[in-house]
C-alpha cells in the first residue's frame, strides 16, 4: 500500500472518530433540552393548575390568562417534536422509549381541548362550574404528561451516554494502535532501504541500488534525495511526535467526555431535587385546600415558591455558562464607571447602601477596550459573590473594592472584599462546577466562579486568588486588544 493510502485511512479515521465525538456531544445537548422542555411544561401546568384551584362560582375568570398558559404548555411539546430528529427517533424505537413522541402528540391534542373548553366557555356555550370541572381535569393531565414524559427521555439519555461515550473511547484507542501500526510499517520500508544502501555492492551505481530494491514513492523520494540517508531518523522523530500527540489528543478527548458526563449527571441531579420537592408541595396544597387549611396552603405555595426560585437560580447559572462558550468576541470602548453603576443597580436588591461600601478605583490613561459582555459578566460574579458571602460578625463595615489599573501589556482587576472567605482545604475546587462553599448562607448555582473562569480564558487572561478569614482577593489580568 502507498504510504498516501496509508495516511488518508488515518485522517479518514480521525475524522470519523470526530465526527461521532461531535453527534454524540449534539445528541447529549438535545437530551438536555428535552429535560428544559419538560421542566417549562411542568412549570406551565402548575401555573395552570394554581390558577384554575383559585377559581369559584362567584370568581372573575380572566379568560386571556388561562388561555396564554395553555398556549404556553402546547408550545413545549411543539419544540419537542421540532428537536426531534431521525436518528432519535431511530434510537427511541430500538430502546423502547418513543412513548415520549406519542406523549408529545397526545399533549398537542389535550392543550387544543383545553384552549377549545376556554373557547366555548367564553362564548357563552358551556357552564361556568363545568368548565372549572373540566379544566382542572386538564391541568392534572398536563402534570401527568410531564411526569411520564421524564423517563423515557432520561433513559434515552443515560443510553446515549453510557454507549456512546465508551465507543468513542475505544475508537480512539484503536485510532492510536492504528495509527502506530501505520506509522511502523512506513518506518520499515525506509529502514529496509538505507539497509539496502548501506550494504550496497560497489560495483552498483546509488541509483541502480535504488531501483534495483526499493520501489513506489519511497523509490521516488530516494531517487529525489540519494545522500539524505537520515530519512530514518526524521521518520522516527516523525512517528514519535505522531504517538505523543495522539496520545495528548485521547487523553484531553477522554477528559472532555468525563467532565461532560458529570455535568449532565449533577445537572440532572440538581434540577430533580426542586422538581421533586415542588411535586411533593403540590400534593400538600391540594390536600390543604381539601382539608379547607388554606393556611398551610399558602404556607406550602411559599415553599414551592422558594424551590422555583433555586430551579430558576440553577437553570440561569447554566443558561450563563452556556453563553460564555456563544458570546460573539466583539471589542469594544467600555465605560467602566457605567458599567458598575449597572451592576450596583442590578445587585441592589442584595445589600443595603446604609451599610455597606462599594469602592471603586479606576486607574487607566486609556479607555479599556475589549468585549464589554464578558467583562461585566466577570465583575458581577465576583461583586455577587462578595455581597453573598459577607461576615456580619466582623466590626468593620462589609465593603467591596474594585481596583482596575492599567499596565503596560494588560489591564488588572483586582475585586476585594471582607466577607467569610472560603475553607482552605477546598481552595483547589474553586473554579469547578457546582462547587458551594457555604451552602448554610446562601444556596447559589454553585457555577458563578466557573462562568469568571470561562470568561477570563476566552479574554487570555489569567485569574488568582488570596483568601483567609479576613476576606478575599480575586486578581484578574487581561492582556490589551490590539485595535
Amino acid at each position: 500500500m502507498k504510504i498516501s493510502s496509508k495516511l488518508m485511512l488515518i485522517v479518514l479515521l480521525t475524522v470519523f472518530e470526530i465526527t461521532l465525538t461531535l453527534w454524540s456531544v449534539f445528541e447529549i445537548s438535545n437530551g438536555v433540552k428535552f429535560h428544559e422542555l419538560n421542566l417549562n411544561h411542568f412549570k406551565y401546568s402548575s401555573q395552570l393548575m394554581n390558577k384554575v384551584s383559585s377559581l369559584d362560582a362567584n370568581s372573575n375568570v380572566k379568560v386571556d390568562n388561562l388561555r396564554a398558559v395553555v398556549l404556553n404548555i402546547r408550545q413545549q411539546p411543539i419544540d419537542c417534536m421540532d428537536t426531534i430528529n431521525v436518528v432519535n427517533k431511530f434510537i427511541m424505537e430500538a430502546i423502547d422509549t418513543d412513548s415520549a413522541i406519542a406523549l408529545c402528540i397526545q399533549d398537542i391534542k389535550d392543550a387544543d381541548h383545553a384552549l377549545s373548553l376556554i373557547d366555548d366557555f367564553e362564548n357563552g356555550s358551556l357552564d361556568k362550574e363545568i368548565f372549572i370541572s373540566k379544566l382542572k381535569a386538564s391541568a392534572v393531565t398536563f402534570n401527568q404528561t410531564s411526569i411520564l414524559f421524564e423517563e423515557p427521555v432520561s433513559k434515552t439519555l443515560s443510553f446515549i451516554m453510557k454507549f456512546m461515550i465508551p465507543l468513542v473511547v475505544i475508537i480512539s484507542f484503536f485510532n492510536i494502535i492504528f495509527i502506530s501500526f501505520m506509522s511502523n510499517t512506513i518506518t520499515r520500508s525506509i529502514r529496509h532501504a538505507i539497509q539496502q544502501l548501506n550494504h550496497k555492492k560497489k560495483k552498483i551505481s546509488l541509483s541502480d541500488d535504488i531501483s534495483k530494491n526499493v520501489s513506489g514513492e519511497l523509490k521516488v523520494l530516494l531517487q529525489a534525495a540519494q545522500k539524505r540517508i537520515t530519512s530514518e531518523m526524521l521518520m522516527v522523530e516523525v512517528n514519535k511526535k505522531l504517538e505523543t500527540l495522539d496520545e495528548q489528543r485521547t487523553e484531553s478527548l477522554t477528559r472532555a467526555n468525563q467532565e461532560l458526563s458529570q455535568f449532565a449527571y449533577r445537572t440532572s441531579h440538581d434540577l430533580k431535587a426542586p422538581l421533586s420537592a415542588t411535586k411533593i408541595l403540590t400534593r400538600f396544597i391540594i390536600e390543604d385546600i381539601n382539608a379547607g387549611q388554606l393556611e398551610n396552603a399558602v404556607q406550602d405555595t411559599q415553599h414551592v415558591h422558594d424551590q422555583m426560585e433555586k430551579l430558576e437560580e440553577l437553570v440561569m447559572g447554566i443558561l450563563s455558562l452556556t453563553e460564555a462558550d456563544s458570546t460573539e468576541n466583539i471589542n469594544s470602548s467600555i465605560n467602566l464607571d457605567m458599567v458598575l453603576d449597572d451592576i450596583q443597580q442590578r445587585l441592589s436588591g442584595m445589600m443595603n447602601l446604609s451599610d455597606y461600601t462599594m469602592e471603586r478605583h479606576i486607574n487607566l490613561d486609556h479607555a479599556l477596550v475589549n468585549n464589554q459582555t464578558r467583562i461585566t459578566q466577570i465583575l458581577e460574579n465576583l461583586i455577587s459573590n462578595a455581597l453573598k458571602y459577607k461576615d456580619n460578625s466582623k466590626p468593620d463595615v462589609p465593603f467591596v473594592r474594585i481596583t482596575i489599573s492599567e499596565l503596560v501589556e494588560s489591564y488588572q482587576l483586582d475585586i476585594e472584599d471582607n466577607g467569610i472567605g472560603i475553607p482552605v482545604d477546598r481552595h483547589d475546587e474553586v473554579f469547578g462546577m457546582f462547587k458551594r462553599f457555604h451552602p448554610q448562607i446562601s444556596f447559589g448555582s454553585g457555577l458563578g466562579l466557573a462562568i469568571v473562569k470561562k470568561h477570563v480564558d476566552y479574554l487570555k487572561g489569567t485569574i488568582s486568588m488570596e483568601t483567609s478569614d479576613q476576606g478575599t482577593k480575586f486578581s484578574i489580568n487581561i492582556p490589551k486588544v490590539i485595535v
